[in-house]
């Protein structure tokens, strides 16, 4: 078996981790890149050496060809591989890459080429008899053609960048006045991201599923499929939550699918690991999408079902050796499901969140359960790369008992210093639409207020007072004088012990009665409970509240409490007893929702606004957030210019009251 000694992993994170572990099982050396932002990071403290390549910004470092390349060269690795994203899908990276004497682990430049630009794709593949979905893939791209080129297709339409994936560039048009300010964002969104702003029109499909199939390719004519994955659980158009088999198959039309993605692969001479996209529709008809000619972030599932080390077969394949697999040794044994947990808030429209983990525990291990995490305690998330964190992926013998486990899996996750989807993913997975399989790409949307609910008021309060007694838990345990002493004992009468707490913007005033051995008789307002203490350390307590027992984790940063029980958690603000006096705001003023990078802005001092008219649009970790006015008004002040990074909070605009008429 032919190999390599020394690889370099082109990216970072989770996949820079993953490759990292099936390189050291077969005894291969690795080279990880970094930049600036990433000096500590896991994967860098994980790789055998590490090599700096710039500045945080993608474009000065990760994807950056020369700097990899002589990271690359300075290092001695004989390969590289491309994780996903960043410069997985760039043919001219890899044509660098063999032009410096190393092994791109990945398809041919010229697969790239062809399956890269979804138009020249659609091209190829109707012609081999793969079905395309019905749209515009001409070289003609100005507004005015794109227009005219709607008008035929109808509505809803999707407007897709021809190059690049994930979600980017892309737009759903349901209604002909939209579409202006829909081709103008489109192309923006894939100039940036891609460095091609052409576009893509197509028939959107409503009910759709999104299902994809797993091919890999030998350099000796040799192709399989790995069979396929459901991945129509989405939001911004990316996916959330993936699994293998579709519950939308039968056999025969996973035959069907599977024989179609191996056509679509050797149309365009396909070697290595890609995937062949398709969507399908409510009629059970499907139509190719696109290529992605690279490992896919779902790709656990498959390995989980087919019990395939997909890196390994990538590396095996690059270093010229004919595929070890033949099509009738690939088997699917069991169900697994994926759930991709994000630095992001769901209830405000999945906005990416930063800030410092403050602790990174995961679940307990168990036959089945896997955890590809790009971080670790004291990771810093911020505003320059995608705000995954980790995948969380369950195997079972059926679909059931692996979206189960993937519940109990998640429910044990603690991740406190930064907003996460957690909740969001255990809701929707538990999700009684979900569980029945019966599902499509507008789940999320269908359903958003179901997976966002806040859950039972009485959550904060039970958070509120679990924080209060594990402080004065604490506090009684570093007690140096009368350690036995009961808490706030008083040979006369004293007023009961109480502190000032906030849960989501809300104040709640938490007081108590000792009552017996490390009980206590909890009152917030007319809310009253009876609480005991069970046990009590640093970053944790167990107490029984109205008689059911139960863990909660605790992580502090200041004045916050980071609490977490297996079904929700809750951030709790320790306030001071008397406020801080604070003017008003004279004027209405449009603040940072997130921590990003300013794109563009869309207005002018002196210039009138309306009630929901685009002020500044916000960059963040890959996504776009356009910030309107609340009212009518006049700009008075612009506190930021294009390239401005700005914090959660921060004033970018200010805007007066509009003269009376």
């Amino acid at each position: 078996m032919i190999t390599f000694d020394k690889i370099l992993i082109a990216n970072r994170g989770e996949i820079a981790l993953r490759v990292m572990r099936t390189c050291r099982q077969m005894g291969i050396s690795t080279v990880a890149v970094y930049s600036d932002a990433d000096a500590r990071a896991l994967h860098v403290r994980f790789a055998d050496e590490a090599v700096h390549i710039g500045a945080a910004a993608s474009k000065d470092s990760y994807l950056n060809i020369e700097k990899i390349i002589e990271a690359g060269s300075r290092s001695g690795a004989r390969a590289i591989h491309p994780g996903y994203g960043f410069l997985s899908e760039n043919a001219d990276f890899a044509e660098a890459c063999e032009s410096a004497g190393m092994t791109f682990i990945g398809p041919s430049p010229d697969a790239i080429r062809k399956a890269a630009v979804k138009s020249t794709a659609r091209r190829i593949m109707a012609g081999a008899g793969v079905p395309v979905v019905p749209g515009y893939d001409g070289e003609e791209q100005s507004a005015k053609v794109l227009r005219g080129r709607a008008e035929p297709i109808g509505m809803p339409l999707l407007i897709k960048a021809s190059a690049g994936g994930g979600g980017r560039g892309m737009r759903i048009v349901r209604e002909p006045r939209e579409l202006d300010e829909a081709i103008e964002a489109a192309r923006r969104e894939a100039e940036k991201a891609f460095g091609d702003g052409d576009l893509l029109l197509e028939k959107y499909v409503e009910g759709a599923r999104h299902i994809e199939v797993q091919i890999l390719g030998d350099k000796h004519g040799n192709l399989i499929h790995l069979y396929e994955r459901e991945c129509s659980i989405q939001r911004r158009h990316q996916k959330v939550i993936e699994e293998s088999p579709s519950p939308a198959l039968n056999s025969e039309l996973r035959n069907k699918i599977c024989a179609a993605a191996l056509e679509a692969g050797r149309s365009i001479d396909y070697t290595n690991a890609g995937t062949v996209e398709f969507i399908l529709t409510p009629t059970a008809e499907f139509y190719f999408i696109e290529v992605n000619t690279r490992l896919q972030v779902e790709h656990p599932v498959t390995e989980m079902i087919t019990g395939v080390d997909l890196v390994r077969l990538q590396i095996e394949i690059a270093a010229g050796n004919k595929l070890s697999l033949k099509q009738e040794e690939i088997r699917q044994a069991g169900h697994a499901i994926e759930a991709r947990l994000y630095a992001e808030d769901p209830n405000i429209d999945f906005l990416p969140a930063a800030g410092t983990l403050l602790e990174w525990c995961e679940p307990e291990s168990v036959e089945g359960l896997r955890i590809d995490a790009g971080v670790d305690r004291g990771a810093e998330v911020g505003i320059h790369y995608d705000p995954m964190l980790a995948k969380v992926i369950a195997h079972a013998a059926d679909r059931e008992s692996a979206r189960r486990k993937l519940i109990r899996g998640l429910s044990q996750l603690f991740a406190p210093g930064v907003q996460t989807n957690r909740e969001f993913l255990i809701n929707t997975i538990d999700h009684p639409q979900f569980a029945s399989g019966r599902f499509h790409t507008g789940f999320i949307a269908d359903h958003i207020e179901e997976l966002t609910v806040r859950g039972d008021p009485t959550e904060d309060l039970v958070a509120a007072v679990v924080v209060a007694v594990y402080i004065d838990a604490l506090r009684q345990a570093d007690a140096e004088i009368l350690p036995g002493l009961p808490p706030h004992y008083r040979n006369n009468p004293f007023r009961d012990p109480s502190i000032r707490l906030q849960v989501q913007e809300q104040p709640i005033d938490v007081s108590w009665k000792t009552v017996g051995d490390g009980g206590f008789a909890m009152s917030c307002g007319d809310w009253q409970s009876n609480v005991r203490v069970i046990s009590v350390e640093q970053g944790g307590i167990r107490v029984t509240v109205d008689s059911i027992q139960r863990l909660f984790r605790i992580a502090e940063s200041g004045d916050q409490f980071y609490v977490q029980s297996n079904s929700w958690s809750k951030v709790v603000t320790r306030l001071p007893r008397y406020p801080d006096s604070r003017a008003a705001s004279e004027h209405e003023s449009a603040y940072a929702p997130m921590p990003g990078q300013v794109l563009k802005v869309l207005v002018a001092v002196g210039q009138e606004v309306a009630a929901g008219d685009g002020l500044v649009i916000l960059e963040a970790m890959k996504v776009e957030q356009t910030l309107r006015a609340a009212q009518a008004g006049i700009v008075e002040a612009v506190l930021v210019k294009a390239g401005d990074v700005v914090a959660p909070g921060d004033r970018l605009v200010e805007i007066s009251a509009a003269p009376a008429v």
